[in-house]
Parts: structure tokens; C-alpha cells; sequence
């Protein structure tokens, strides 16, 4: 990797504050691995080398998430029972772009840090050369590896949303450029909907994972689920 993909700022964000009614548990809190569904996520990202990593939940939720006690993790809050997941990930991404337009800003202490429904249009536009990844909370079977390969791809052309794949089939993480921040605002679709309105940019990385298809919306899924895939 050279000194200037090295430097393409990616903020991650882990939406996390479902009320999992299929579930019937908040599915985030589950345990795997040796922590929780979402404290495996975080970990799988830190030791792919994430730098600015926030996770949207619940207030009632943050205590039972096991997140590790790592500077680059930072806590936020949505606590609006009625949300998607894309309302979560508004949330976070009005708080990565307060950041990543401060001079000097380096990660933060984990903290919890309330947000009201944010809107993220006004906002100031990024360096093209920035990018989100948005993983869902449910998704710990996914690699270190996988997002390694995902963070690779998105350096080397900053232009293009990266979705992991396995054999042809997409899945998380989702990593896309902060030049489009501003058209979460007018999503109804989740961010599907963005993938789809720029489909000539996107850029299927091959991971040969199972675990970016693999997430945990019933009991069954979660019984299925190898805590060593």
C-alpha cells in the first residue's frame, strides 16, 4: 500500500440499536466468541486495522455490549424505538463528518454521545478521497480479513462503494464515499438504494467468506452461526 491510499480516511459505523422483534432479544447483546454479536464486530475491526469506529445503540443497551476499552470506539445513541437501521446510520455519520473535518482530530475516547434524528445535507463535503463502512451489529462471523480486503479496495480507488462478496454474492461491510453523504438524507430504502442509484461504481471484492452473507435476525440463524468462522 503506498503513503497515499494509506491515508484515505475510512470511519466505520456499526449500527446497533434494533429492537430485534424477530429476535425477541436484542440480538446485539447475544454472546459470541467470547464477548457479545457486536463486541466480536468491533474486534474483527480493530484487528483489521480500523481507525474511528462508532457504534449506534440504545442507551439501555451500551452496558451489555461488551464493547473493548479501545480509544477508537466511540458510543452513540439512538434511541428512538420506531428507527431503521438507516436512522442509525445518520446518526453516525453526522457525528464521523463533525470529526473528520476538524484539523488535527484524532480518535476519541470511548464515550456515549446523544444524537437527535440528524440530517446529514448540510454538512461540509469531504475529500473525495474519504470513505464510510457500515456493517450491521449482527454480522460477527464476518473476517478481520474480509474487511481488510474491503479497506484495500477502497484506498486504491476512493471513487467506488466496495461491497464485500463471497462467490458472486454481495453482503457487508458497505464502504462508501463520503462525496455521497449528502444523499442519505433522501433515502427510503436503506443503503441499498444509494448502491443501486450508483451502480456504476460499485465494486464487488471477492472475499471467499461465508460470513459477509451471515446475519443473525432469528434464534436459528444465531444457533447456526461458528463462532470460529
Amino acid at each position: 500500500m503506498t503513503s497515499s491510499t494509506a491515508r484515505v480516511r475510512i470511519g466505520c459505523i456499526v449500527p446497533a440499536a434494533g429492537m430485534s422483534r424477530r429476535m425477541g432479544h436484542p440480538k446485539a447483546t447475544l454472546p459470541f466468541g467470547g464477548s457479545t454479536v457486536v463486541g466480536t464486530v468491533v474486534r474483527a475491526l480493530l484487528e483489521a486495522g480500523s481507525g474511528e469506529i462508532l457504534v449506534v445503540t440504545r442507551g439501555e443497551l451500551v452496558v451489555q455490549l461488551d464493547l473493548p476499552h479501545d480509544r477508537r470506539v466511540t458510543v452513540a445513541l439512538n434511541d428512538d424505538a420506531e428507527s431503521e437501521m438507516i436512522d442509525s446510520v445518520r446518526i453516525g455519520l453526522s457525528v464521523l463528518l463533525s470529526r473528520i473535518v476538524e484539523d488535527g482530530c484524532g480518535p476519541r475516547e470511548s464515550s456515549a454521545i446523544n444524537n437527535r434524528r440528524s440530517t446529514v445535507e448540510d454538512r461540509p463535503l469531504q475529500p473525495a478521497s474519504g470513505g464510510i463502512l457500515v456493517v450491521p451489529a449482527d454480522m460477527p462471523a464476518v473476517t478481520a480479513d474480509s474487511y481488510r480486503k474491503c479497506f484495500d479496495a477502497f484506498r486504491l480507488d476512493p471513487g467506488r462503494i466496495v461491497i464485500a462478496a463471497c462467490r458472486g454474492r454481495r453482503g457487508h461491510p458497505v464502504i462508501f464515499p463520503i462525496s455521497l453523504a449528502p444523499n442519505l438524507d433522501r433515502l427510503t430504502g436503506g443503503l441499498k438504494e444509494l448502491v443501486d442509484a450508483n451502480s456504476a461504481c460499485v465494486a464487488l471484492v471477492e472475499t471467499n467468506d461465508p460470513g459477509v452473507l451471515r446475519d443473525v435476525d432469528t434464534l436459528a440463524d444465531y444457533e447456526c452461526l461458528d463462532p470460529k468462522s
